[in-house]
């Protein structure tokens, strides 16, 4: 049986340009980006829900899903073509602990403890647009460059967990206990 990781790749390389899902840069970095990926699945206990806000192409969705099946991940995208490429890659992979949800994530009406937002917003606007969907306490993870630390007062939030991923970025997990 093929790789997991492999065949994920395989369709970022097939759908990249047309869906118009990462650029060309990202695609030569795949390795690093998947790793970092997979480096989200440590802050997660399993069974939890985890929401990926701005799914994109599926990064770190994708890969923490073939990582963690012990986890549910709910993939949020609001744009048509990016959402049918997860569909279609979670289809393609056999993902059966991923839904795609296609559509505003302020308008997505499950409720979610663990959220992932890799390059979408701040903390505090990310906060913002998952809010509603909150399950107290809830952990925001992302890979974050230089200036996170100013998202994290602005939000009011304890830092958690900070892994170095290279000279220029960190994975940043905050936990907020309560509504902000």
């Amino acid at each position: 049986m093929k790789d997991p990781y492999e065949s994920y790749a395989e369709l970022l390389q097939r759908y990249a340009a047309s869906a118009n899902l990462i650029s060309p840069r990202v695609l030569e970095r795949l390795p690093q980006h998947l790793e970092t990926a997979r480096a989200y699945g440590a802050l997660i206990p399993p069974g939890a829900r985890v929401l990926d806000v701005g799914s994109g192409a599926g990064l770190p969705g994708i890969p923490l899903a073939i990582h963690r099946p012990d986890i549910e991940l709910i993939l949020a995208e609001r744009r048509a073509k990016r959402a049918a490429f997860l569909d279609l890659a979670v289809s393609s992979l056999g993902l059966r602990n991923v839904r795609v949800y296609n559509g505003d994530v302020q308008k997505w009406e499950g409720r979610a403890a663990y959220v992932t937002a890799q390059a979408v917003a701040p903390f505090d606007e990310v906060y913002r647009l998952v809010a509603h969907a909150a399950d107290y306490p809830l952990t925001l993870i992302a890979r974050k460059g230089p200036g996170w630390r100013k998202e994290a007062e602005r939000l009011g939030a304890a830092v958690f967990h900070v892994k170095q991923l290279g000279p220029q970025a960190e994975l940043v997990a905050l936990r907020l206990e309560g509504p902000r």
